[in-house]
Order: structure tokens, then sequence, then C-alpha cells
């Protein structure tokens, strides 16, 4: 057996943002002892999942161990990755594929948001409200996932109140999230991406911070987002390695192909 393994980024218009993914993933895979190990995006960076897999198996995998480099559990994760594997394994029958999970709600991502509070000037026991900010989903289970990640951002931190606001597909959106924070009678108020990357929505939100800030009694501070932050790394190679580990992604799901 010759093992692969496929690392999926969801993938941006922007360049910067692909780039930062694939040197993230280059980064993790120093400590990952497998031969074949390749990258590719679920939709708008090249190459694809069919590419991608089409790379290791010429380099001769039989195996490949797909392991999503994305946040929570929702459509992408239970839906448009798990289609673009049943492409690949109608292309090669023979080929025997592991599918992964996602970050999901990992200590250590609570370890990085805290990090992107403290480099926009927060301090604990400040006078200030976070309104922490997700790309947003149909799926049930991610937002309340979602939502615990802000529950135990709220204990951590301390602070007076921790809201949350999504950029589509869940509601409260993020102008209405921000419209209300920003009514806020801190003294400061944190806006924080749950996002892995830069791209059009991170400009797109700090141009509505900039008109909201205008009246807005608080002082309003945008944070990174998440990054591929060395933390994460250790997550991503630990998803990697129970992926290694697991059964093959048909015959564990049932699905026909």
């Amino acid at each position: 057996m010759k093992q692969g393994v496929l690392y999926v980024g969801h993938g941006t218009r922007v360049p910067e943002g692909s780039r930062q993914l694939k040197a993230f993933v280059e980064e993790a895979k120093k400590e990952i002892p497998c031969p074949i190990q390749e990258t590719c995006f679920l939709e708008l960076s090249e190459p694809n999942i069919l590419e991608g897999a089409k790379r290791c198996v010429e380099q001769g995998a039989d195996t490949i161990a797909v392991v999503p480099v994305l946040l929570l559990s929702a459509g992408h994760i239970k839906e448009d990755i798990p289609e673009e594997l049943s492409k690949v394994q109608t292309l090669y029958p023979h080929l025997t594929i592991q599918y992964g999970a996602p970050f999901g709600h990992h200590p250590q991502m609570i370890r990085v948001l805290i990090e992107r509070l403290e480099a926009r000037g927060w301090r604990k026991g400040e006078d200030a409200e976070i309104l922490l900010v997700g790309r947003g989903s149909s799926d049930e289970a991610a937002i309340r996932d979602f939502h615990t990640i802000a529950q135990d951002l709220h204990r951590e931190t301390g602070v007076e109140r921790v809201k949350t606001a999504f950029l589509a597909a869940a509601e409260p959106s993020f102008d209405e999230g921000l419209r209300d924070i920003a009514r806020s009678r801190a003294g400061h108020v944190y806006i924080v991406p749950y996002l892995l990357f830069t791209g059009l929505l991170m400009q797109e939100m700090q141009e509505k911070i900039e008109k909201v800030s205008q009246s807005s009694f608080a002082a309003l501070h945008l944070c990174d987002y998440l990054g591929y932050d060395k933390q994460l790394m250790k997550v991503l190679q630990q998803k990697t390695e129970e992926t290694l580990e697991e059964l093959p992604f048909f015959e564990r799901s049932g699905k026909n192909v």
C-alpha cells in the first residue's frame, strides 16, 4: 500500500488567501511521515479536488487520506466534498479513500482567538465586548458548534458580552450584529472574524466597520483572521494522523459511487 494525503482548502478569489493555505500546509507536511502529499481547493482556486487526487495517483498512491482544512462541519464537509470524492472514486475505482474531519470545536481554537484579541490591544479586565463573526451556514450543527465556541470565548475572556453574527446563510447577519454591538456602552468592542484566511470578506467587514464607527459610542477594533497559525498547524497534524487511521470512506458511509 502506498498512501497519500490530500489537503482540501476552501479556496478564494484573493490569490493571497490561497498562497497562505499552501504555505501553511507545506509546513504541516514536514511532521507527517507520508511520501505523497498534495494540496487542492473545493472552489475558486486551483487545483480542484479531482486534479489533486490525480496528482496523488500519478505518484503511485493507492490510498488517499483526504483532510479538510476547514473550520466547522457544515455543507462543504457533509455534501460538497463527498460529492467530489464520489467522482474521484468513479475515476479510480481501486483507490481507497479515507475522509477526515474539520478543525471543529478544538480547545486550540480559543487560544488563537485570544491571541488575535491581544494583538489588537485587548487585556483581561478591560471594559470591552466582543462580536464573534462566522462565515455562516444553513447547517444547524455547525451553528451550534459556533455558539459553543462563542460561549468558551466568553468564559475565557471574562468580558461582559460575546455576541455572534454571520456573513451569510444564518442570523443575525454581520450588519445586524455590528449595529447592535456598536450601541454598546463598553469602552471597546472587538470584532473577531472566525475565518482562516484573508479575502474579500475581510475587506467588506473593514469598510462596514469604518462607516459604523463614526456614530459608535465604543471604539471598534477589527481583529485579524485566524490565519494559518502554528497552533492550528498542530491541529491539522492531529487531524491528518486521525484521517490516516480512518476506515475507507465509502465503506464507512455506506455511500454508493
